[in-house]
């Protein structure tokens, strides 16, 4: 498996769609594309947030390829913030779920975001009904932290993975 960073330019060739974006990325086409929660306003922020970082590509979001096709997407919400942390996410296409790319793609995203000496924390944050995504975390070495109530979306959990060294802040 691996990861491709996402550029402007293949944003706007997911634009086009999955077969348009994976003849960007030289690969086979997704079964189904986008993943959920990867629509066009995604991609409009993840544009947003490489402009205002231009020089942290690597923060941003990635293409997951498996087997020379096209799987998911994952990354990060941007680089790391004054106190040192991160947050990460992951999106795999429903035909390709429970075949282990989440879990392979989140611990890609910890091992990258670790390599970096301002990274303390990475973390993630899902909603309760999202058994299988608690599981990658925990998969992945994330404990559960203390969440928040969202307006639109209620219960949201919060896990992080602290750098070894790290200790809990408060």
């Amino acid at each position: 498996m691996s990861l491709i960073a996402t550029t402007p330019a293949l944003l706007d060739a997911e634009d086009g769609g999955g077969a348009s974006l994976a003849e960007g990325l030289g690969v086979l086409p997704p079964v189904d594309w986008p993943p959920e929660d990867n629509g066009a306003q995604t991609r409009d922020w993840m544009r947003d947030l490489l402009t205002a970082h231009p020089d942290e590509p690597g923060y941003g979001s990635w293409y997951v390829v498996a087997a020379g096709r096209l799987v998911g997407i994952c990354g990060f919400k941007g680089p790391p913030d004054i106190w040192g942390e991160v947050e990460i996410g992951y999106s795999m296409l429903e035909a390709e779920q429970r075949k282990g790319f989440g879990t392979e793609a989140a611990r890609m995203l910890v091992a990258r975001a670790f390599q970096d000496p301002r990274v303390g924390v990475v973390a993630a944050e899902t909603l309760p009904a999202l058994t299988a995504s608690q599981t990658i975390l925990r998969r992945n070495g994330f404990g559960a932290v203390q969440g928040y109530t969202h307006p639109e979306l209620g219960e949201v959990l919060r896990f992080e993975r602290r750098r070894p060294g790290v200790g809990a802040t408060g």
